[in-house]
């Protein structure tokens, strides 16, 4: 009696990770799709609030997301800085992400308007920038959103735009979090 059930429980070790390989392959567990490259980032160079020089060099290696903002024009300044601060602080200890928020109008929005908008939200000087600079050069970067004041976009630690989020689509935002995560994990 143990001999056939020696060969038996060997075979059934066997066949048990086939199946349950073949059972997740089916389900598409294992699949990975990959986030489209939608575009380029083009090359820039903006004011940080802080007064420092930033440029696309200086977010590279890093996983970013891009929001848009205009703190005397825009009624979705207060939801901007919302939705930028939850996935900030959902991802404040990954090293090598960033959040970026490029004001659109820097003829209205003074440096000091921008430092205090930041201030008033703790933004953490690290790992969120506000960024300002001539309007050609604001300009170059809200080509990456088909509606810069109510999207986010997701960029990859090569400068390659990954996504474009609605704003105030709760379901996207939660969307850009993964999507987010899945980069930081193949980025180093």
């Amino acid at each position: 009696m143990k001999i056939k059930l020696i060969p038996t429980l060997v075979l059934s070790l066997v066949l048990m990770p086939i199946i349950a390989v073949l059972v997740l392959t089916w389900r598409g567990s294992f699949q990975v799709n990959d986030l489209k490259v939608l575009g380029e980032v083009p090359p820039f160079q903006l004011t940080e609030r802080s007064g420092t020089k930033k440029s696309l060099e200086d977010l590279k290696k890093n996983v970013w997301v891009l929001s848009f903002f205009c703190v005397t024009c825009n009624d979705l300044a207060p939801l901007v800085a919302l939705e930028s601060q939850k996935i900030s602080k959902a991802l404040l200890f990954k090293e090598n992400f960033r959040m970026v928020t490029l004001a659109l109008d820097p003829a209205k929005d003074s440096p000091s308007q921008i430092v205090e908008f930041a201030s008033s939200w703790k933004a953490d000087p690290f790992k969120w920038w506000f960024l300002t600079g001539s309007l050609e050069e604001v300009e170059k970067l809200k080509t990456m959103a088909p509606e810069p004041q109510s999207q986010f976009v997701l960029v990859d630690h090569l400068g390659r735009v990954r996504g474009q989020y609605e704003l105030q689509d709760s379901a996207q935002m939660k969307q850009l979090l993964k999507d987010a995560k899945r980069l930081l994990k193949k980025a180093y």
